[in-house]
């Protein structure tokens, strides 16, 4: 008895950008592959959501780089960067997990380990004696402080060429996308 014949997959290389008629960029690989699929969604919506899963995930990538590159996992640097921001440089280690979309153990050894960096330190909450904050320490301010600079360069490399108008017209097309899916979480 034969095999069958195995009929041989490309892997579709994404991120294959280039210009359309119009000279928008659209990924020439994701659109052949749509167009391959068929079906009945709009092309234009699968091929914007397509785009920004790829944006998101090169600049997720980015972001894990640039923390490695600093001596931290990207969720430590997200945690010093909140409690840097805080009014008060500390918060609820469950307010952390939740802004940080972590279960609450997760949470616990992120700030272990910031901790025995010396980083963060844990300090009872005054007004709910249950609640333990996480509290940045000084040696975590100048750890941040120190990268600052490196990393407003690096977010601005993200946006190079983009006019004002374009930045403002992103930002508002990604909150609609944020509004629209909130407005389907209960669907």
């Amino acid at each position: 008895m034969s095999k069958p014949a195995l009929r041989s997959h490309a892997t579709p290389t994404w991120g294959d950008l280039q210009p359309d008629s119009a000279g928008y960029l659209h990924d020439a690989a994701m659109r052949r592959s749509l167009a391959q699929m068929g079906g009945r969604a709009p092309v234009e919506v699968l091929e914007a959501l397509g785009a920004l899963r790829l944006a998101a995930k090169q600049i997720h990538d980015a972001m894990e780089r640039f923390a490695e590159a600093q001596g931290l996992s990207e969720s430590r640097l997200r945690v010093l960067t909140r409690l840097y921001h805080s009014s008060t440089r500390q918060l609820p280690l469950g307010v952390l997990a939740d802004v940080l979309n972590v279960t609450p153990r997760t949470m616990t050894d992120i700030v272990d380990v910031l901790e025995r960096d010396g980083l963060v330190k844990r300090v009872p909450d005054a007004v709910d004696r249950r609640s333990i904050l996480a509290a940045i320490t000084d040696s975590g301010l100048a750890r941040i402080n120190a990268m600052r600079k490196e990393a407003l360069a690096a977010q601005a490399a993200v946006a190079k060429g983009f006019t004002h108008d374009q930045l403002v017209q992103l930002r508002h097309l990604c909150l609609l996308l944020v509004r629209n899916l909130a407005g389907n979480e209960g669907s």
